[in-house]
């Protein structure tokens, strides 16, 4: 008995080892589909763990697909990666570049991971057009979309389409823009009096979105005050963050500009799906 016992445990020892030195890493997928703008090559973040006892050797390789609602066409065939040494218990978070074609609206696409010839996983992506923000001088009706930017936080994204640019207050008070942008700026950047110069070209009938600086961000996300014939959007800055590479930040805009003008209104969240 006792050798059977002996026998038993140095089995289990071996076999216990052996299936840590066979353990493979886990792709570790986003809860959110990572954004990104077609045409050309992107960097996507991989986040991935070594849930084992010991380090693990890797060669990563990676498949892109274009996903429709009820099947996936492959862009290409499987292609190296790179090799990843990882140590015991460790997750890394990588970047990996993907081409991207062209499209003309939103577009999924899913990346499937490789360890040599078994399947680690897949990321989910979604991929945009270059010209999210066209909405945006169809929003402004015919006047050019009014915009104050003191510190360059739209650009280059903006001057896709014609704008006329506020420097001063005064600018602002005097034009006939119906749609108007306030970037977030700096409290040395921003002019004086303009909150009452919003205040009164939204009576006028005025559609204003502005964007407070991280610095002035109280504990809200976006709120919407009527004033006279006209809407002041407030939103954070945080909803345009990286603007000119972000689609989701220029989604936002958009967003934020149709509760503006009254294209959109806020609404509760909804219910659960079952």
């Amino acid at each position: 008995m006792r050798g059977a016992a002996a026998f038993a445990l140095l089995w289990g020892l071996l076999t216990g080892l052996g299936g840590s030195a066979r353990a493979e890493l886990e792709l570790i997928p986003e809860r959110v589909p990572q954004a990104v703008f077609a045409g050309g090559k992107r960097l996507v973040s991989v986040k991935v763990r070594n849930p084992a006892a010991l380090a693990i050797q890797a060669q990563l390789r990676s498949r892109i697909y274009q996903a429709s609602a009820a099947t996936l066409a492959p862009l290409e065939g499987i292609r190296p990666w790179k090799a990843l040494s990882l140590p015991a218990g460790q997750t890394a978070v990588e970047s990996f570049e993907a081409e991207i074609p062209q499209v003309r609206g939103e577009t999924a696409f899913q990346i499937v991971f490789f360890d040599g010839e078994k399947q680690l996983g897949s990321i989910q992506l979604r991929a945009f057009p270059h010209d999210l923000l066209k909405a945006l001088p169809t929003l402004a009706g015919e006047q050019p979309v009014g915009v104050m930017d003191p510190d360059a936080q739209l650009e280059p994204a903006l001057k896709l389409f014609p704008t006329t640019r506020f420097n001063e207050v005064e600018d602002l008070s005097a034009s006939e823009a119906t749609l108007i942008i306030i970037a977030p700026m700096s409290a040395r950047s921003q002019p004086a009096g303009l909150a009452a110069a919003v205040k009164k070209k939204a009576a006028n009938g005025a559609a204003i979105v502005w964007i407070q600086s991280a610095g002035r961000e109280s504990a809200f996300c976006t709120y919407l005050v009527p004033e006279g014939s006209g809407r002041i959007v407030v939103a954070p800055a945080s909803a345009i963050a990286d603007f000119s590479d972000s689609p989701r930040a220029q989604l936002n805009l958009v967003w934020l500009g149709e509760l503006a003008t009254g294209k959109k209104t806020l609404e509760l969240p909804a219910d659960p799906s079952p």
